[in-house]
């Protein structure tokens, strides 16, 4: 049997904004569930550039991308949110009031509403 997880809000993407999504659902008291294809949260920005400057983060006037997710993770740290890594959405359904979101894990959730913070998609490496 197909196991499905319930959820008040799917968020697609783990990127800053992705977690900052999940800040702004725990303090509303909603659920979250969220999907993102790289191995670790912090999308592209940690990924390719962890030690680089950032200077657009209000209430920083500089801060490095590393620096920004460990402190986005401990944040969001105490709204429990379930973080899968490592898989893409490969489809997106409305379901009567909710929306069912499957990934290439067959990992499949139920959610009220959907955040896409997906920032500039999943990548690879050139071939």
């Amino acid at each position: 049997m197909l196991s499905i997880l319930s959820t008040d809000v799917a968020i697609i993407g783990a990127g800053p904004v992705g977690l900052f999504a999940v800040f702004q659902c725990g303090m509303l008291k909603l659920s979250t569930q969220v999907i993102d294809a790289l191995p670790a949260s912090g999308g592209q920005c940690t990924a390719l550039y962890p030690e680089k400057p950032i200077y657009d983060i209000p209430g920083s006037p500089q801060i490095n991308a590393e620096t920004l997710i460990a402190q986005l993770e401990k944040q969001i740290a105490p709204f429990n949110p379930q973080i899968h890594l490592d898989q893409q959405v490969v489809s997106l359904e409305r379901d009567g009031s909710e929306w069912l979101l499957s990934t290439s894990k067959s990992l499949v959730i139920r959610a009220k509403a959907v955040i896409i913070a997906a920032g500039a998609g999943a990548f690879g490496p050139n071939k």
